[in-house]
């Protein structure tokens, strides 16, 4: 059984050791221990390519659906999309009142959903129990990019987004 001689201190070390017994240096079997080496098959290694997942299009209806209740509300719109609850004078697009809103947490103003460049944003309004995407708490007037069917939660008030893309705009 051959050994190995540290290059640093000229010890001899066993064949299988990283690094010398007598002064710590790294020997050669350790520097191929942590040595980059290619992959044996780098195809095996590609990307998962997920077309259009954050894609929305003119043609595309967002379609919510409350983990409790069941409840789908579907919406189409240009620029931007209020979510929260209609109250006095405070009218949202979105109104998640008559689903237990109050009692889950949403506030008046919660969170806004804004077009851009074919995504849809998603933004906290400074909501006082806070707005979720995909479990992280969103950082209030943030935006961050929403994709299809990823889960928002507006305080407690669970939701799974879908994207339904239809031939003329009408789900």
């Amino acid at each position: 059984m051959s050994t190995q001689d540290c290059e640093h201190c000229g010890k001899s070390n066993p064949p299988d050791a990283l690094y010398c017994f007598a002064c710590g240096h790294i020997l050669p079997a350790g520097l191929n221990a942590i040595a980059t080496h290619s992959l044996p098959d780098p195809q095996s290694m590609q990307p998962q390519i997920r077309w259009g997942t954050a894609y929305f299009g003119d043609n595309t209806v967002l379609r919510i659906r409350l983990r409790d209740t069941g409840a789908i509300i579907e919406t189409q719109f240009d620029q931007a999309c209020l979510l929260g609850r209609s109250a006095g004078d405070s009218v949202v697009d979105i109104d998640l009142a008559p689903h237990n809103g109050l009692a889950m947490g949403v506030s008046r103003q919660h969170a806004r959903l804004t077009r851009q460049s074919e995504t849809i944003m998603i933004q906290d309004l400074g909501s006082v129990n806070g707005t979720f995407l995909n479990g992280a708490r969103l950082l209030p007037h943030q935006p961050r990019v929403l994709r299809n069917e990823d889960e928002l939660c507006l305080g407690r008030l669970m939701m799974r987004i879908t994207f339904v893309r239809t031939a003329n705009g009408e789900a």
